[in-house]
């Protein structure tokens, strides 16, 4: 299944999926085949499935079924790009579907994000997702595991109760974000009690209960998803000096733009190129490039500064660069911070990102936060 699912990887980073039918075709009816269902058996592997036949002419894209005429998955499919505008009109038909045909779990996927939802959970449909993943920016092993646990027909029938484990540890962490912006206001009034202690108050106050180690689990986690905004403490009596190095310490260090640490797993936090935000390595590089190209600058200069290409290479390392023609090879955080420097400096535009480091074996500073910057006025 790994391999598999590297090919598809190496598919969709080459821009194969052209259009909705691919991705229905070649991609989720391969996946399924892999986790074990008869794609060519359209009583288990129902396309274009009318949910209620003779009353409308609604119509799920995919509906697997264990047992004839009750549905266990609706699949409901997008072009590779148009799942996240759509997402909210889709939940509702979803929603809609399962009104009048439930099935156990409903997928919406446009074959890069996949969302698995647990159909018969109560409130707001967009609520009911219990699991997402990415199958270009997630580990590929993850993926495997997530499909398998709710996907493989040999599995599915008994994967509800996972599903609704894994549903309310996202019903408390959804609670613990929407209680940690008041929880960092309460740290900084009597009678000051610490960001974990606060957090715990506050998800106990909505229902759910959670440790204080889950809780400190949980705001570490938060702050490697975004920035978060300065966290108050307590007054207390110490040095000037001293108030201003805990400050600077919080807010993390600014790096050397022509000689910062070792990037290796790194994340990027918050960053823009010219004023356009971008949020990973790999949007940062292909942001310059196009600037650079919207700026005059040749692709001679382009392709001595980056391995890129002006048509596909056929090579699964290469992507090509949206609101281009060209194509260009991944490469590490190191590589992708020169090189966007590099192009800053060429059309002399602003960059700037706020990195975190994993907390992995051999990365530079574990947990913490650095900023690297350049503009043409330093």
């Amino acid at each position: 299944m790994k391999e598999l699912l590297a090919d598809i990887k190496a598919r969709l980073l080459n821009g194969e999926y052209k259009n909705e039918e691919h991705v229905r075709l070649s991609l989720v009816a391969r996946v399924l085949q892999g986790l074990g269902w008869n794609i060519w058996n359209p009583i288990e592997v129902n396309t274009e499935f009318v949910v209620v036949p003779n009353e409308d002419s609604k119509k799920v894209d995919v509906a697997l079924f264990l047992r004839p005429f009750v549905p266990t998955v609706f699949v409901e499919i997008k072009a590779v790009g148009q799942m996240q505008g759509k997402l909210t009109a889709t939940e509702l038909q979803m929603r809609n579907y399962n009104r009048d045909n439930q099935a156990m779990f409903t997928v919406i996927t446009d074959g890069r994000n996949w969302r698995f939802y647990l159909s018969s959970a109560g409130g707001e449909f967009s609520r009911r997702c219990f699991k997402t993943f990415d199958l270009l920016d997630d580990d590929l092993e993850e993926v495997e595991a997530s499909l398998s646990a709710f996907l493989r027909k040999s599995e599915i029938e008994n994967a509800r109760q996972k599903a609704e484990d894994y549903l309310k540890l996202n019903q408390i962490q959804r609670t613990a974000e929407d209680c940690l912006p008041e929880a960092r206001r309460r740290i900084s009034e009597p009678p000051y009690p610490s960001l974990p202690d606060a957090l715990v108050s506050l998800v106990g106050e909505k229902g759910f209960s959670i440790t204080q180690d889950k809780a400190v689990i949980f705001i570490k986690e938060a702050a490697e998803r975004k920035p978060t905004t300065p966290v108050f403490q307590p007054p207390v009596q110490t040095p000037s000096s001293e108030r201003r190095s805990e400050n600077a310490e919080r807010r993390g260090r600014e790096l050397n733009p022509d000689n910062p640490d070792s990037l290796f797993h790194t994340k990027i936090i918050q960053g823009k190129f010219d004023g356009e935000p971008v949020s990973k390595w790999t949007e940062l590089v292909d942001c310059a490039m196009r600037k650079a190209l919207e700026n005059g600058v040749p692709f001679s200069t382009l392709s001595g500064i980056a391995n890129v290409s002006e048509r596909n290479p056929g090579d699964p390392s290469f992507h090509k660069i949206q609101g281009t023609q060209l194509w260009i090879q991944g490469m590490d955080a190191n590589q992708a911070w020169k090189r966007s420097l590099k192009l800053a400096r060429q059309i002399r535009k602003d960059i700037q990102v706020v990195v975190l480091w994993r907390d992995k074996e051999g990365a530079s500073h574990p947990g913490e936060e650095a900023e690297i910057k350049w503009s043409p006025s330093r």
